[in-house]
């Protein structure tokens, strides 16, 4: 079967959606809103009307936030059924993300004591059916401590690894050795879904592989050692794979004394401007992740695919899609802390 018959149905997927992108002037539109009331109604008449109608009022940003995601899982769901075979498993770990919020959310949850109904609306489920998983995703949602929601995923692909933050959790008393093992695997299986993939289909992949995985590595050992970490627990918490920063640059970063000592040595590395003057270590790292964003969007926008029957012209569909959401967010976030409208239009990507 040739390229164009392999893509055509994933294309026209992407045709029907990229209509419902909103453009720059819709998004300034939002902007304009008073109130979160005004906001949901201003999307009336937009991809997104349907799912906000069916909040309750009073809304509140993570409500909103959550209505955009179940959005773009739907979009995601549409685009890994319709994609060839030989690409599927790779752009399928967009969906395994949420899989992955499920069982940070579900760990945080149990660990502060709320109970099970609660844990359960904040589950992306719709991901969990379309991965076949749901029972055991709510199973663990039932536990009543976090060693008991290791022992009911022990039996999936997670169990190894929830083992071993189980130990730093107990010594710790945080779930965010958990968060960061997950993001581990994560990484993990983009590298594994890339491997995979034909040698022309990774090349349209390489520079958002390359720039997520590299910088996962450099924000996990900052964080780390904000949290006090020792060099051997990041070490294994970070992804064994090297792009366009070097292993030896990693490891001059693992083995330094603290924060400021392993920023200093990411500033001289191919990453330097992704890292900004901030107040506190917490606000360094957010504004990298962001300049991360940037990067992605950045290259998703300008990258000519002259042929688009390749998996180039999904993941640079997705990743606009999930710029969108960013925005929207930034939009909610904006009104309900009372930003004036030029704040909130100098925190979006266009």
């Amino acid at each position: 079967m040739s390229q164009e018959q392999l893509y055509s149905n994933v294309l026209v997927k992407i045709g029907v959606e990229r209509s419902r992108l909103l453009n720059k002037e819709k998004i300034e539109q939002l902007a304009n809103s008073n109130t979160l009331t005004e906001l949901v109604s201003e999307f009336r008449s937009t991809i997104y009307g349907e799912k906000l109608s069916k909040l309750a009022s009073p809304y509140s940003t993570a409500d909103l936030e959550r209505a955009f995601q179940e959005n773009f899982i739907e979009v995601c769901i549409k685009l890994v059924k319709n994609s060839p075979e030989a690409v599927s498993a790779f752009l399928r770990t967009y969906l395994l993300k949420f899989e992955h919020e499920n069982i940070k959310t579900i760990l945080r949850a149990v660990s502060i004591g709320l109970p099970y109904d609660d844990i359960k609306n904040r589950l992306y489920l719709s991901v969990e059916k379309f991965l076949n998983r749901p029972e055991i995703i709510l199973k663990a949602a039932m536990a009543l401590q976090v060693n008991l929601v290791v022992d009911a995923l022990q039996p999936t692909l997670y169990g190894p690894l929830l083992a071993t933050g189980l130990q730093k959790y107990s010594e710790k008393g945080s779930t965010k050795c958990f968060d960061i093992l997950l993001d581990k695997m994560f990484c993990e299986q983009i590298v594994k879904t890339f491997q995979e993939m034909p040698k022309q289909e990774q090349k349209l992949a390489f520079s958002y592989v390359s720039t997520k995985i590299d910088m996962f590595n450099i924000i996990t050992i900052l964080r780390c050692k904000l949290f006090g970490y020792d060099s051997h627990w990041i070490r294994m918490a970070l992804s064994p794979n090297f792009y366009a920063i070097s292993e030896k640059t990693i490891e001059a970063m693992l083995m330094a004394e603290d924060f400021q000592s392993a920023q200093e040595i990411v500033e001289k590395s191919h990453y330097a401007n992704f890292f900004v003057t901030a107040e506190s270590p917490e606000e360094i790292v957010w504004a990298a992740e962001k300049a991360l964003k940037r990067e992605l969007f950045e290259h998703a926008r300008k990258t000519k695919i002259g042929n688009p029957f390749n998996v180039g012209a999904v993941l640079a569909f997705i990743i606009r899609k999930e710029i969108e959401l960013y925005n929207l967010t930034v939009i909610s976030l904006g009104i309900t802390y009372g930003w004036k409208k030029d704040d909130i239009l100098r925190r979006l990507f266009f």
